[in-house]
């Protein structure tokens, strides 16, 4: 048999959303767009993906006021996003600092965040550059507060 009478078949497992926890007003509309499938759901405040459930139709992109879901596609045990809790963060600042022992990859910084229905300084991880993300969980371990969250894909 040649190279070229094989079937070749590959199939690539398409994984559609990421939800920038950041940006997510928890407007619920993509719950809504997607009551069909029942593939968004909230867990302790995080706003989740059952990606077995997913269907790839992408109404939660088309109806998400704040561009907050990604298309994208993901590992298994990869990091999807980051979730802080602000309540929880006292701002100690080991998260954004350049050392290597808490991120590898520096993706911490300070900016404005809502705490208790004010605007104030905090913590953020830099979900534009999730894909930087190692999966290491550092964050997670080393936060003395426990307020960072990491959310990883689990096929």
């Amino acid at each position: 048999m040649n190279y070229y009478s094989k079937e070749i078949k590959i199939k690539e497992r398409f994984v559609p959303i990421q939800i920038d926890q950041e940006l997510c007003l928890k407007c619920e509309r993509c719950l809504h767009a997607c009551k069909k499938n029942k593939a968004i759901y909230f867990e302790h405040g995080v706003r989740l993906v059952d990606y077995k459930k997913c269907k790839a139709c992408l109404n939660c992109v088309q109806v998400c006021p704040r561009n907050a879901i990604e298309v994208t596609s993901v590992m298994p045990k990869q990091v999807l996003t980051v979730k802080i809790e602000h309540d929880l963060c006292t701002m100690c600042g080991e998260c954004t600092q350049k050392g290597r022992e808490f991120c590898p990859n520096n993706l911490f910084y300070i900016d404005k965040v809502k705490k208790d229905g004010k605007e104030s300084d905090g913590v953020k991880f830099k979900f534009k550059e999730i894909s930087k993300c190692q999966g290491c969980l550092l964050c997670e371990l080393s936060c003395p507060e426990t307020a960072i969250k990491p959310v990883k894909f689990e096929a």
